[in-house]
């Protein structure tokens, strides 16, 4: 299973980035659906912020243990704030749909 931690601030509980751990087991390694609509949201919110946005970040992933996260190092700028509600509207419906194999959860920092 796939477990979405979306970090948010304890103060505001704006959205922070977020946090991914596990495979979703949806299908063979290379052809689940479901792990690859995760990984490409995260990547490409990822890649946007990066791209796009003023906002510093820190990030790790390892992929053989499913694990990824993205988080903001200070409070998100309009861009990157829209880009995370986005990412978290797309984990919520992915989450909804294949709830056997994706967890979303909230933490505060």
């Amino acid at each position: 299973m796939t477990a979405i931690t979306m970090i948010c601030d304890k103060n505001d509980q704006q959205i922070k980035g977020f946090q991914i751990h596990g495979h979703a087991g949806a299908g063979k390694a290379g052809e689940d659906v479901v792990c690859a609509a995760v990984s490409v949201l995260a990547i490409n919110t990822q890649n946007a912020i990066e791209r796009l946005c003023q906002d510093a970040f820190s990030q790790s992933q390892d992929q053989k243990r499913g694990f990824m996260e993205f988080i903001l190092k200070d409070r998100p700028g309009h861009d990157a704030a829209l880009l995370l509600e986005a990412a978290r509207i797309g984990f919520e419906e992915i989450a909804k749909e294949y709830e056997k194999f994706v967890s979303m959860n909230y933490k505060e920092v």
